[in-house]
């Protein structure tokens, strides 16, 4: 099973220009919780029933990352890649270097569930889903209030998009809000549920300009429309089962973690009822027309300095490039301009940390996405 692992994990973590979705999973280790991704790639998963973080390398290999803890649940990596553990019946969030090695903890009065980091600086958000409740926790330790909002009813999942604008999702009602800054919440969605043991939200990510839900008792996965009101779109999943392949056949026992990777357009989810990593890959395509593969190459790769842009478009073509790291972020943006002779543009990557990046290439509403490494 190993080989076959580190095979599937090494084709799901190139970029995947096809133009549909497929499923695969991961059977190592017992991850059924939050999810995080640091900036070389490696995705950690929280086994709440349990004590363990695990992680997974690009190449596939599994390890446990950290272990006893008392019912991990939502992580979240800081701009130091320091990663944040909510540990929930624990009512601590605890706080570890990039080797595992346990930098802080900070007691939680009530159940700390989701987390993710503050878009100005290096707090962390937090959800205490026992206490109906929303934090800020400051990189001092500091601990304020976010929201109190009566509509808050066992918060755990938290998302933010592009402009810092935060979203919460309700576990047991399954109600999606957006949070005001004044504390007060907009109501977005009620997903919907088949029942089940679990007829629950799990967690929400935000990509591609919306809201991703998982729906534990149906075995569903669902994205939402920010600006609308309940204008929701069943995504994957029907029965409960563990069938990979095509997104339109694949099924999922119990989902409950979910993690958009902007970059490359692919979702991670927990199976809570399996305790499996599931990985959907190709995602850009559901908006996106796919420019072809050989139409852009990135040179040299890896790169320490000057990166190097080749494209194979028509001259008379516009473009446009975003680089972004592996958490999503943008590092790179240009503005719209003609393809005027082959190699598009040289840029200075000296000052990017070392990691994994994806340049994405836009031309006439086509898409094309090539990794490259800086080193």
């Amino acid at each position: 099973m190993k080989l076959i692992t580190l095979s599937l994990m090494a084709t799901i973590l190139c970029v995947n220009m096809a133009l549909s979705q497929t499923v695969t999973t991961f059977t190592d280790g017992t991850p059924d919780d939050g999810i995080a991704v640091d900036n070389l790639g490696n995705i950690y998963c929280a086994h709440y029933l349990g004590d363990t973080v695990f992680k997974f390398t690009p190449t596939g290999e599994m390890t446990s990352f950290i272990t006893g803890l008392n019912t991990p649940n939502g992580l979240a990596f800081n701009s130091s890649q320091e990663l944040y553990v909510c540990d929930g019946q624990g009512q601590m969030i605890y706080k570890y270097d990039i080797n595992g090695n346990q930098l802080a903890s900070y007691p939680i009065t009530g159940n700390p569930s989701g987390i993710i980091k503050s878009f100005e600086d290096d707090s962390m958000i937090f959800t205490i889903h026992t206490n109906n409740s929303i934090h800020k926790l400051a990189p001092d330790g500091t601990i304020t209030d976010i929201s109190l909002a009566p509509e808050l009813n066992t918060p755990v999942g938290l998302a933010m998009d592009e402009n810092g604008t935060i979203y919460v999702g309700n576990y047991s009602n399954r109600k999606i809000y957006r949070v005001l800054q004044s504390g007060t919440v907009e109501y977005i969605a009620q997903l919907p549920t088949d029942g089940g043991a679990l007829p629950n939200l799990g967690f929400i990510t935000y990509g591609q300009g919306k809201i991703w839900g998982t729906t534990m008792g149906s075995d569903k996965i669902y994205y939402v429309n920010p600006n609308g009101v309940d204008d929701y779109t069943l995504f994957a999943g029907s029965t409960q089962g563990s069938d990979d392949g095509d997104i339109s056949t694949a099924t999922f026992n119990t989902p409950n973690g979910i993690y958009f990777n902007e970059a490359d357009g692919t979702i991670y989810i927990t199976d809570f009822g399996t305790k499996n990593l599931r990985i959907i890959s190709g995602v850009l395509s559901i908006s996106d027309p796919i420019v072809k593969k050989n139409e852009i190459q990135l040179f040299p790769n890896p790169v320490s300095d000057i990166l190097n842009i080749k494209t194979e478009l028509s001259t008379a073509s516009i473009y446009s490039m975003t680089i972004y790291d592996l958490l999503g972020r943008i590092k790179y943006s240009s503005e719209e301009h003609p393809v005027t002779n082959l190699l598009l543009n040289s840029i200075d990557v000296s000052s990017f940390e070392n990691g994994t990046y994806f340049m994405k290439l836009d031309s006439e509403g086509k898409t094309a996405t090539e990794r490259f490494i800086k080193e």
